[in-house]
């Protein structure tokens, strides 16, 4: 019996053993594969933190290039609207009441603010309990593995892409706007320019500005919607007609094409008539309006008096020197309130109706000349009337 005893207590010692043996190498299994499952579980949140990060700086870029594209916006509304009012000043009004864009608030609450910028993580909702952790962690007590699928990408919610959406369709629109307003301000100054090039030209004088679209009688085609030049390219087109406006304004002001006197019939035009003293063809030199006696003369454009007193047939005589070699006459006046070497401007009253010289009743004998060389003041005259509203706006 004690020999048994031994025995048995020697193969308990060794069973005893051999059993905590195995149990310790299957506990260090346990455990490396615990640790196994806790790595991949940190590895797999930090590329979920990773791709979050990456989704969210994709967001914010869209949010940046949107509000770079507002200021730039911004930019152009104000030089479109710079050049609205210089076509203002020109009389030029666009058909369009609604071609120049609204200009968007400098300050307005930000629909795209996403993730704070000082924020790690863009994560939340209500904890609960899990009842087996393990299970769900994929370690001891279950076979099943953690799942390989790819993170699905954070994009913004409907909300934000909504937003992002409708601001991006708005930059668009107004964008569009600005260059509708350029276009159609270019083409408005440009019809002008071309409206006083065509009622200055039968007078004999080359009012053309340089770099101007001019001279585009005879053309035709098929519309084709102007889509080049770029913003910049609109902007100087619109710029170089503009100023050729303003020049070619002040010059067209500085032509006599003004009446000497406003409401009053002409009795007698330019050309060959029977003289009404002596019944035969003479050549006439000027235009006659009928007024009464001391009606008052004006001055058809800026110059300075180069005669003023009486001088045979036209009897007291007013004579201006203007740009261009023109001369305007003013004869058969009753008065004079001009001196030679004054300057005037159009406009001003140089003297009143009357008969004096070869006259048969109280008139305006109103001549045009350049050097000696009588010129047809109708042309004149029909070129101001056209042109009055336009040059004076």
């Amino acid at each position: 019996m004690l020999t048994i005893g031994a025995v048995g207590t020697a193969g308990y010692w060794v069973l005893r053993g051999d059993m905590l043996e195995t149990a310790q190498s299957r506990q260090a299994a346990i455990e490396t594969a615990y640790q196994d499952r806790i790595e991949r579980l940190r590895a797999e949140i930090d590329r979920l933190n990773s791709r979050q990060a990456i989704d969210r700086e994709s967001v914010e870029l869209q949010v940046s290039d949107l509000i770079r594209r507002q200021q730039t916006l911004n930019q152009r509304h104000a030089v479109v609207t710079s050049l609205m009012k210089r076509a203002e000043r020109n009389g030029i009004q666009l058909a369009s009441s609604k071609i120049l864009p609204t200009k968007k608030p400098e300050t307005e609450p930000d629909p795209l603010a996403i993730v704070a910028e000082d924020a790690e993580l863009a994560i939340g909702g209500e904890p609960e309990l899990l009842e087996n952790p393990l299970k769900a962690l994929g370690l001891r007590g279950t076979s099943s593995a953690m799942p390989n699928e790819p993170a699905k990408p954070l994009a913004p919610t409907p909300g934000e892409q909504a937003a992002l959406d409708q601001v991006e369709q708005d930059i668009l629109a107004m964008n569009q706007e600005s260059v509708s307003a350029l276009d159609a301000l270019a083409v408005a100054t440009e019809t002008q320019i071309d409206t006083i090039l065509a009622a200055t030209r039968p007078l004999g004088v080359n009012l053309t500005p340089t770099g101007t679209a001019s001279g585009r009688s005879g053309i035709g085609g098929p519309y084709i919607p102007y889509t080049g030049g770029g913003f910049t390219g609109r902007v100087k087109r619109a710029e170089r007609a503009l100023v050729a406006l303003d020049s070619l304004k002040t010059a067209a002001k500085r032509l006599p094409i003004s009446r000497p006197m406003q409401n009053v019939k002409i009795s007698s035009h330019f050309g060959p008539r029977i003289d009404p003293f002596l019944g035969k063809f003479a050549m006439h030199t000027g235009m006659d309006f009928k007024a009464s006696y001391g009606a008052r003369v004006y001055s058809s454009a800026p110059g300075t008096v180069v005669h003023a007193d009486r001088k045979g047939g036209y009897g007291k005589l007013v004579e201006i020197r203007h740009a261009n070699g023109f001369v305007s006459r003013y004869a058969h006046l009753s008065r004079m309130h001009v001196s030679k070497g004054d300057h005037v401007t159009t406009g001003d009253v140089i003297g009143n109706v009357g008969s004096t010289g070869r006259s048969t009743g109280p008139h305006l004998h109103y001549e045009i000349r350049m050097g000696k060389e009588p010129l047809d003041p109708a042309a004149f005259v029909t070129a101001g009337d056209r042109l009055s509203k336009l040059i004076d706006s």
